[in-house]
């Protein structure tokens, strides 16, 4: 129950940057802000446009739930999926996350 609690706090800290333009999900156009996750179970998955700056803001947006929670991110369990886009801009995404090419 205390996961779930915790989950929601950070699907609103989600839905805020995505209302201010700090991140936008896929499909803007149908959902206002964009489909920005999917949560099931412990598991979350979270769409991104094409767009390093907006990727930034939702790693530091992790950074801050991590702070004010004291959960982690397993960036080892984690995977980044890229659909469209050359390596290089694969690359770019990933060293925005862990620090570290795909």
């Amino acid at each position: 129950m205390l996961f779930n609690l915790v989950a929601d706090v950070f699907t609103k800290m989600r839905m805020k940057a995505a209302q201010r333009g700090l991140i936008l999900g896929l499909l803007p156009q149908v959902v206002d802000g964009g489909i920005i996750s999917l949560q099931y179970a412990n598991d979350t998955l979270l769409f991104l446009e094409n767009n390093l700056e907006k990727t930034t803001s939702m790693k530091s947006l992790l950074v801050c739930f991590e702070q004010m929670s004291g959960m982690k991110v397993n960036y080892d369990k984690s995977d980044l999926l890229t659909i469209g886009m050359d390596e290089d801009s694969s690359n770019s995404f990933a060293k925005s996350f862990c620090g570290q090419e795909k």
